[in-house]
């Protein structure tokens, strides 16, 4: 009868552990090192970060954030070693093979120039003549990315390809705006003029969290993500994270 008993709290206590742990709300973030959206070293690991966080802790969980090249984060939450990844824009391809979340900020895409350039642009067409500086394995804009006829050279980041714009191997870049104003001022800020962005922005971008169809409940994490971050949208919250690292979103 003893060992009945015994046996029986040993149950029990192995039954509350497992439940304790199958019932913690985690989330783990592959993350690309895109300042000032995301970064290793910035309070809060990033403006876009502290959105992110603000949105999961609204509806119960813990994020962890791990920083890595993006060809190296999309590849492996695509085979599920973390949840979901984070920054991307929408591709129909990415739609296929990741879950995506409500988008929880925008990205303004824009060409950069040297001062000494007189570039302008109306159309793709008009930017035929040039080299035009893009990131390898980033998603620009549908169009963009499909023409055949513009000279696209890639580096593997958005500091290489200012380096490049700054010594005139290229004659633009395509970045993001609040990339390139944050590498810039941080970076290249002895350089600060010679750095013009042209007007109109390519493309704002809707940026989504894309979670991995290969990680167990990802439908359920996906939709509490997306009512938590209707919450902080709507208490004013995101916006107020937003307003306080110096950013305002652009409107096409």
């Amino acid at each position: 009868m003893k060992i009945i008993k015994i046996l029986m709290v040993v149950f029990t206590l192995v039954s509350i552990s497992s439940q304790g742990i199958s019932g913690e709300k985690t989330i783990s973030l592959a993350v690309l090192d895109w300042k000032p959206y995301a970064g290793e070293e910035l309070e809060n690991f990033g403006f876009g970060s502290k959105i992110l966080t603000a949105a999961f802790n609204r509806v119960g969980y813990e994020v962890t954030f791990s920083f890595m090249p993006w060809v190296r984060a999309i590849k492996d939450t695509e085979i599920g070693i973390y949840d979901a990844v984070c920054y991307g824009y929408y591709s129909d391809k990415r739609a296929k093979i990741y879950a995506l979340s409500n988008p929880f900020v925008e990205s303004t895409l824009v060409f950069c120039k040297h001062k000494d350039s007189n570039i302008s642009y109306h159309s793709l067409q008009d930017l035929k003549p040039y080299r035009i500086g893009i990131v390898r394995g980033y998603v620009n804009t549908v169009q963009f990315d499909a023409v055949e006829y513009l000279k696209k050279e890639e580096a593997g980041n958005e500091t290489l390809n200012l380096k490049k714009l700054l010594n005139k191997r290229v004659d633009l870049i395509l970045i993001d705006k609040f990339v390139a104003q944050y590498l810039i001022n941080t970076i290249f800020y002895k350089n600060k003029s010679d750095f013009e962005f042209i007007v109109p922005p390519l493309k704002i971008h809707p940026l989504y969290v894309m979670f991995s169809r290969k990680v167990k409940d990802y439908e359920r994490k996906l939709k509490d993500f997306n009512n938590g971050l209707e919450q902080i949208i709507s208490d004013g919250t995101r916006i107020k994270i937003l307003e306080s690292y110096g950013f305002t979103e652009d409107k096409e």
